[in-house]
């Protein structure tokens, strides 16, 4: 079967440089910079280490990135209040701009057309055998994969656990037993395990910073994942 598989990773090659190709050509692929406002345009002041986390890049790629758009006006960059380590990094009214620009470019039907040449039975069973592809990995590669996810994608999962995490204990950390707030701690470390996300430092690191809350608790409006790093 090697030539058969050979084949294939030929073929998967092919396709993966021609829809990243056909994704730029038609403004659907967003560079480093477009993404980090992106990102900023969804959830506000976050930290440059969660962003690092985020994006999957090295702090001094991060580093230059941040000072491009700061240079531009794009940005800006403060200490956090509570902890001075902490670099907190928010949208100018121009950066918030340039982001709803990038995202007025999508277009929902640009992927149909690059997959004109399937029906739709044909392309559920593409989806489906890519998946068994991933499927049948060993749990290192699994594990390398996660950096293969799109960045917008892993915010944007990290953002439903949130959700999620905040449904299950509610929002008033206030009245939360100490039992409660470790099975919390230990469900939410978990998840952003799963997700490739490997962070370091206190998980709830300036919670009680946040508006509208007692010295433990915090307001589901205000709680912020870039607010635990």
């Amino acid at each position: 079967m090697t030539e058969l598989t050979d084949d294939l990773m030929k073929q998967l090659h092919f396709i993966s440089k021609a829809s990243n190709q056909y994704m730029h050509q038609n403004k659907q692929r967003l560079t480093g910079q477009q993404r980090v406002l992106s990102i900023l345009n969804l959830e506000d002041n976050l930290s440059q280490s969660y962003l690092q986390e985020v994006l999957d890049l090295r702090p001094s790629s991060l580093a230059e990135l941040l000072k491009k758009l700061e240079d531009k006006g794009d940005i800006t960059r403060s200490e956090a209040p509570d902890d001075k380590r902490i670099k907190r990094v928010s949208l100018t009214d121009q950066g918030r701009k340039a982001a709803q620009e990038n995202a007025s470019f999508k277009d929902a039907d640009v992927t149909e057309k690059f997959f004109e040449g399937l029906s739709d039975v044909d392309q559920q069973q593409l989806k489906d055998n890519l998946e068994k592809i991933s499927a049948g990995w060993d749990d290192e590669f699994k594990q390398q994969a996660d950096s293969f996810v799109d960045p917008m994608d892993r915010f944007e999962a990290m953002q439903k656990m949130r959700d999620d995490i905040m449904a299950k204990y509610g929002d008033n950390f206030e009245d939360m037993s100490p039992e409660d707030m470790k099975a919390m701690r230990k469900e939410m470390k978990e998840k952003m395990s799963k997700m490739g996300i490997h962070h370091h430092g206190p998980m709830m690191g300036g919670m009680h910073h946040m508006r509208g809350c007692g010295p433990r608790g915090m307001g589901h409006a205000d709680f912020r994942f870039g607010n635990m790093f």
